[in-house]
């Protein structure tokens, strides 16, 4: 007995200094696949925090969100029956949250989208993963997305299309792992947020069904994975129609399709306009034609490689590329607004494409290690003027892009200045209505049109007052005002941004 105590007590010591001092190679194999992807991660988290210290105001649309949010935070207005709402509700009660914590303010606005944008990176590597790609694949997956210029863009913006290609991305990972009734609850979720985003459901159901499907097994295992993804999708969009019942008479559901349903194809004459608008948003993906073309051809070369392939990631891509087409097809002859951020759920899935293609080309190549490297750091320069505009805020796409720079002084102002006033506008109502802050001093009253603001004018006896960005936008209406015998005067200028403010002045 005496023997083994000390033959346990010498061994302590022994195994602790081994432990501390030579870590095993086992050990230190282990530690990279945790290391790099938290590296691409990291990496992608602090260039989107950064982007949260750019000096920009918010965009007409996020100025709306914001507004609605703080209707919430401020007011109690949880159902949001104030709210001139076509969206539905969870990205809005997401920056609600953020503004009870930080206050109402431009960065707690955006920080969500933020957290939302840099959780997709993380989601995406899972997803190229676990659709059969290797460790390098799903690096370079989310390396690319950490990078992308269009995702950068909007990254620290408060638009819905973020938070709900996370959910996109969420769900794809879910299904193609099996999780199917958590896949139908991130579907669910993804509605909630943007209702445009249901384009992505055959996409998450085709992953999962390539992935999760065993050859010769009967109809009624794929209808019983079918049923378990339905049920908490169903049940998510009943909550959110009852949701949309207590509002009543308002409904979000009728408004969105009153505002985004275009209820036709494109014209002849718009084939071509609107291709060449899709195409240029679609250059952001990493901001450089070269390499867009390159990614382009090392996913169409492996797809064409593995086109009879019976594999599960085969198939996965496959499914991807019919799913674009189709995604690009709807959003071109389709008569719908060619707004940037549109795009926004298809982009994680393309640059997964690209990644898995990339990666295949270099194996069929045979390149070592120092020609991959050197491949990877000419692709990250050539993304690199890309980066460094949207991080300075001038990338052509995503937020304000410096339009409504000026509108904050312009709305303290009119706080100041001219407490009480009725101020008409027809471009800025959204941002003022933000700008101006929870207890406006001003009442902004929209005008549609030049000869309606005459005749409102003409039968008053008090000075009210006109907002436009410039003066050029405020001509049309002065010249109707002074037809209608209204009289005008400059009221506030902003000479280095434009903004004006007439008082109207009746004779």
């Amino acid at each position: 007995m005496e023997r083994r105590r000390d033959r346990d007590v010498d061994a302590v010591p022994l195994s602790l200094h081994r432990l501390t001092l030579a870590p095993s190679p086992a050990r230190r194999i282990h530690a990279a696949p945790v290391l790099l992807p938290a590296l691409v991660i990291l990496i992608g988290a602090l260039l989107r925090l950064a982007l949260l210290g750019v000096d920009v105001r918010l965009h007409p649309d996020e100025a709306l969100f914001a507004a609605q949010a703080r209707q919430i935070s401020a007011w109690g207005d949880v159902l949001l029956r104030g709210a001139d709402l076509d969206k539905p509700p969870l990205a809005i009660y997401s920056v609600a949250a953020s503004f009870v914590l930080l206050g109402p303010s431009e960065f707690a606005a955006r920080l969500p989208n933020v957290f939302a944008s840099v959780l997709t990176l993380a989601a995406l590597y899972r997803l190229a993963r676990a659709l059969g790609g290797d460790r390098n694949t799903g690096l370079l997956a989310a390396l690319l997305l950490a990078l992308s210029p269009y995702d950068l863009a909007f990254a620290a913006t408060a638009f819905t299309d973020v938070q709900a290609t996370l959910w996109a991305v969420i769900a794809a990972l879910l299904a193609a792992r099996g999780r199917w009734a958590l896949a139908g609850a991130a579907s669910a979720l993804m509605l909630a947020t943007k209702l445009n985003a249901v384009l992505a459901l055959p996409l998450i159901v085709a992953l999962g069904l390539v992935q999760t499907g065993r050859e010769g097994e009967p109809p009624r295992a794929t209808l019983r994975r079918l049923g378990r993804f339905a049920g908490p999708l169903l049940i998510g969009l009943a909550l959110l129609a009852l949701w949309d019942a207590a509002r009543a008479p308002q409904s979000f559901w009728a408004l969105n399709a009153a505002r985004n349903n275009p209820g036709r194809l494109i014209r002849s004459d718009e084939l071509l306009p609107c291709l060449g608008a899709w195409a240029g948003w679609l250059h952001h993906l990493t901001g450089a034609w070269a390499l867009n073309a390159a990614l382009l051809a090392g996913a169409a070369a492996g797809i064409a490689l593995g086109w009879r392939a019976r594999t599960h990631a085969a198939t996965a891509d496959r499914a991807i590329v019919a799913w674009a087409i189709a995604f690009l097809a709807a959003h071109w002859l389709i008569a719908v607004n060619t707004y940037d951020r549109y795009l926004h759920t298809l982009v994680p899935f393309l640059l997964l494409l690209g990644a898995r293609g990339a990666v295949r080309t270099v194996r069929a190549a045979r390149l070592n290690p120092a020609a991959s490297f050197g491949l990877l750091a000419l692709a990250l320069a050539a993304m690199s003027p890309g980066i460094i505009g949207a991080l300075r805020g001038q990338a052509p796409l995503g937020g304000d892009q410096g339009r409504h720079t000026g509108i904050d002084a312009l709305a303290d102002y009119l706080n100041r200045q001219r407490p009480g006033a009725v101020i008409y506008e027809h471009d800025l109502g959204w941002e003022l209505a933000f700008y101006l802050g929870e207890q406006p001093a001003a009442l902004v009253v929209y005008s549609p049109q030049p000869e309606a603001l005459a005749d409102e004018m003409a039968g008053r006896s008090d000075t009210r007052y006109f907002a436009a960005p410039s003066a050029g936008h405020a001509a049309p209406w002065l010249d109707a005002l002074a037809r209608a015998g209204v009289q005008s005067a400059l009221d506030y200028h902003d000479p280095v941004n434009g903004f004006v403010i007439y008082a109207l002045i009746p004779r």
